[in-house]
């Protein structure tokens, strides 16, 4: 995607009259501070489910994904990754999304797109189906594991693995690819790409 999609969904829940001006605003505060700072991608994730989620109805958020999977595709595709995606649905690949998005968001995209396997950040919920905390925060790290346990059940070589990432806090899960390629990458992960002599698209 051309856009980070969880805050999409922050937007299309202020559209549907869901969350405040108030609460979008602090939303677009902390994406800018991500972007300007030295505030971890884990830092992010617990401020905005500490200052915006927590308490928040799963079935509410999870009841407006078709709003939002709607205004975003096709027309926010980024095509270089999404051609990557296709043709190797073509070969008969095997692929998964590994995503530090809400799972029940990343669920929705794999489903639309025919993705094999998700995992994203989970919440956990209380007994009214509320969130009340992060149960698995799925980073960079995180990720990693995921790819390797996937690898064993598999029994995918290192050297038939593809990892595609945008972001510098993945390097953990690029390094254990057979090919590492930064998509459209953030200013940190073109740096250590260039360095590695990954593929950029």
């Amino acid at each position: 995607m051309k856009v980070n999609t969880s805050y999409c969904l922050v937007k299309t829940l202020y559209r549907q009259g869901i969350l405040s001006m108030g609460i979008l605003l602090r939303a677009a505060l902390i994406r800018l501070r991500f972007y300007t700072s030295s505030m971890t991608l884990e830092g992010v994730h617990h401020l905005v489910f500490d200052r915006m989620l927590k308490g928040f109805s799963l079935g509410t958020l999870e009841h407006h994904l078709d709003t939002l999977v709607n205004k975003l595709l096709p027309g926010e595709l980024y095509l270089p990754a999404y051609q990557e995606l296709a043709m190797a649905q073509a070969r008969g690949d095997y692929t998964a999304l590994l995503s530090s998005s809400p799972d029940f968001l990343v669920r929705k995209f794999a489903n639309y797109f025919g993705i094999d396997a998700s995992e994203g950040t989970v919440y956990g919920v209380d007994k009214e189906q509320c969130l009340c905390k992060i149960a698995r925060l799925m980073v960079g790290t995180q990720k990693k594991g995921c790819l390797l346990a996937l690898q064993k059940r598999l029994g995918i070589p290192k050297e038939q693995v593809v990892v595609y990432s945008d972001s510098h806090d993945d390097v953990p899960l690029l390094m254990e690819a057979g090919e590492a390629v930064a998509v459209n990458p953030d200013r940190r992960l073109a740096k250590i790409a260039k360095q590695h002599h990954w593929r950029v698209i």
